[in-house]
């Protein structure tokens, strides 16, 4: 703070020209009025920069300095100005020194050098500084002198709150009106400001208390809502309010399917199905947390019910072989997955089964939402030995790694999507374009989940030996896998497919024909034309087929043979043009994509986005026809247009020549725009 000696007030004397003025008011807050010293008619009008400039240094004695100069400095500010001085301005560390040091010649180095020599120095010591830093404290020194330096390196503390010296009954107040807002709507400062200052009059009405200044209390009110978020988003206050109120602790677990989360959300990408219509399909994730590896996943074209999720725990728990349509990397590809161990442990797996590391839910931790606390899905967990853990209500903390997860699906895969809509209303585009069916999406999900995720190291997945080094899914699989207790045998490929939906087919010669595709296999042989009753395929006594589908997996239907009760397996004949765009994901090894998991290295993911391209103008040509069809259609349908034909006015309605009325007369009454107007 200046001190008063040196404040230039109302009456002080100013030497302007020689002679003494006094100064003796301000004119509108920018001109100055002075008086010459010992006359009282000899006035003088200057700017208050003029004023300023005359006065500054009048005072001011010229021992006084600008900034502390001198002080009982540290020793390591003082090492640090020698350095700075010799790396900077060549004047060597040591007052006696007959020169410079060799390295920090002025005339036999360049600044660059010098620098490098002083980095390399300073290495290893407590005053180790880098390039940049060593320019930020020569800056600091050059305007600051040593007492910059000494604050750059020594910091003081943080000033105590505010509040602290406000009265303990206006904290009250304040800590009480926050506290109601926990589940109301979000609204401004200004308004909880004034609840706040008519609470007071109500309590302690006169009280000195009630005339806080408006900024001071806004100032209260701020730091009384650190951690609060009483101003922000409804949702996030009322999620932060389901904190406990106690040291936190991890949530991390070391054997796999000890714990497991699933939720459902809304992809954001917008798709189009075979009928054209527009939708954003919704993706179902069982996640492990202790591997971070998603047990199993569905795409579902609406929201899903208790029986998807029973089938999605199925899928989940079968042997990956026993699994068939699915399409993305092969088990034989991967270089990280335990494979031999796996295949001696679930003899349903193979080198051709999806190459995801199989885990057995023994615990699975589920929200309020009435799909996962239907009847169904608790009986199949029942039935599976699978324990169902019930989160809190509006408690998204209880299962974060889920939730996490679909940040991740939305950042890494969703965005490189064509008819990619953004994670809120504010960051979607301006037109919608659809581009990708839900088959296409689907099939890059899989093959994004196989290739990319599950071979990119992950931040948390680390080793308590080694905090330092990032893991992907699969190598913490692998590392879990090897040392775990040991894990449940999958149930085999009959119990998943008979938990699948039904619905009769006759199976002609040109195989099954299954909303709006077709199926077929060689094993349909003997069975193509017939029935089980032994009527004519096309009579009306004729029995059809029991075929077994998957909700979320168009590629196979599955036929009971009547008399060997073998399964058999009918691929959708075209599957091999929209299936194909995948195989060289297929071909790509895991090795190459994490090595060795050294930080430096990262999964490449240029062919799958370019498959993604090349797939998404494959399903744009077919919109493209989709559309053009349906205008066709339109114009085909739509009547064609009818000659305009004139009508008779009726008797009485004709209209009279406007030069035959007669504007003086009584029968017309004219109206101005004048009177027209209120």
């Amino acid at each position: 703070m200046t001190s008063e000696e040196y404040k230039l007030k109302l009456g002080d004397k100013v030497e302007i020209g020689g002679d003494l003025w006094v100064w003796e008011r301000v004119r509108r807050g920018v001109e100055a009025t002075l008086r010459r010293d010992g006359a009282e008619d000899d006035w003088l009008v200057i700017s208050m920069p003029e004023l300023i400039g005359f006065a500054g240094t009048a005072r001011r004695q010229s021992s006084t300095p600008l900034r502390p100069t001198a002080g009982d400095w540290p020793a390591d500010v003082l090492d640090m100005e020698k350095h700075l001085l010799e790396v900077f301005r060549g004047v060597p560390m040591d007052p006696n020194a007959v020169g410079a040091r060799p390295g920090y010649d002025l005339t036999q180095t360049t600044q660059e050098q010098r620098i490098t020599a002083k980095v390399a120095e300073l290495a290893g010591t407590s005053l180790a500084r880098s390039r940049k830093a060593l320019f930020n404290y020569w800056k600091v020194y050059e305007s600051e002198g040593v007492a910059g330096v000494d604050a750059r390196l020594h910091p003081k503390g943080q000033k105590r709150l505010v509040i602290s010296k406000a009265d303990p009954r206006l904290v009250a107040v304040i800590d009480r009106e926050l506290d109601r807002r926990t589940n109301l709507h979000t609204s401004s400062r200004r308004h909880c400001a004034a609840l706040v200052r008519r609470t007071l009059e109500a309590m302690y009405p006169g009280d000195a208390i009630c005339d806080v200044k408006a900024t001071t209390l806004q100032g209260y009110i701020n730091e009384r809502d650190a951690g609060r978020y009483s101003f922000a988003k409804a949702t996030t206050r009322r999620n932060t309010s389901n904190s406990p109120d106690r040291e936190y602790f991890s949530g991390n677990t070391h054997r796999l399917g000890q714990v497991c989360e699933i939720d459902s959300t809304t992809l954001d990408v917008l798709v189009w199905d075979e009928k054209g219509n527009e939708f954003r399909p919704v993706v179902t994730a069982l996640f492990c947390v202790a591997s971070r590896v998603p047990l199993a996943w569905a795409i579902h074209a609406n929201r899903p019910n208790g029986f998807d999720h029973a089938l999605l725990l199925a899928r989940a728990i079968v042997g990956r072989r026993a699994l068939p349509g699915s399409s993305a990397a092969a088990l034989s590809g991967s270089a990280t997955l335990p494979v031999e161990l796996m295949k001696r442990i679930n003899p349903y797996l193979d080198d051709e089964s999806l190459a995801v590391p199989w885990i057995f839910p023994h615990a699975i931790t589920v929200d309020g939402g009435a799909d996962f606390r239907s009847a169904t899905f608790e009986a199949a967990c029942r039935a599976y030995g699978i324990t169902l853990v019930l989160a809190p209500p509006n408690a998204a903390a209880t299962k974060p790694h889920v939730e996490r997860n679909f940040g991740t699906t939305s950042t890494d895969f969703a965005q490189w999507l064509v008819g990619s809509t953004g994670n809120s209303v504010a960051n979607r585009g301006k037109r919608d374009n659809p581009t990708l069916t839900l088959d296409s999406v689907r099939l890059a999900f899989d093959a994004w989940i196989t290739t990319v995720f599950l071979n990119k190291q992950h931040g948390g997945l680390r080793s308590p030996l080694f905090p330092g080094r990032e893991w992907t899914p699969s190598q913490m699989y692998a590392a879990l896998f090897e040392v775990g207790p040991g894990v449940q045998l999958p149930f085999r490929a009959e119990d998943f497919l008979a938990l699948l939906p039904s619905e009769g087919r006759i199976i002609s010669d040109e195989g099954i024909e299954f909303r709006n595709r077709k199926y077929d296999s060689p094993l349909l042989a003997d069975l193509r034309n017939r029935s089980l009753s032994g009527a004519p395929a096309g009579s009306r006594q004729a029995r059809t087929f029991a075929i077994r589908f998957d909700p979320c997996n168009d590629n196979a239907v599955w036929v009971q043979h009547p008399e060997t009760e073998e399964w058999i397996e009918c691929w959708d004949k075209g599957i091999d043009d929209r299936g194909a765009w995948m195989a060289a994901e297929t071909e790509v090894r895991l090795v190459e994509r994490f090595g060795t998991g050294a930080p430096s290295e990262r999964p490449m993911t240029a062919e799958l986005l370019d498959e993604i391209e090349r797939r998404a103008r494959n399903d744009k040509r077919a919109r493209s026809r989709q559309l053009k069809g349906g205008s066709a259609e339109l114009e085909e349908t739509a009547p064609s247009p009818v000659e305009p034909v004139a009508f008779k006015l009726a008797e009485g309605t004709v209209p009279i020549s406007i030069d035959d009325i007669d504007w003086s007369s009584a029968r017309y009454d004219i109206v101005t725009v004048k009177d027209l107007r209120p």
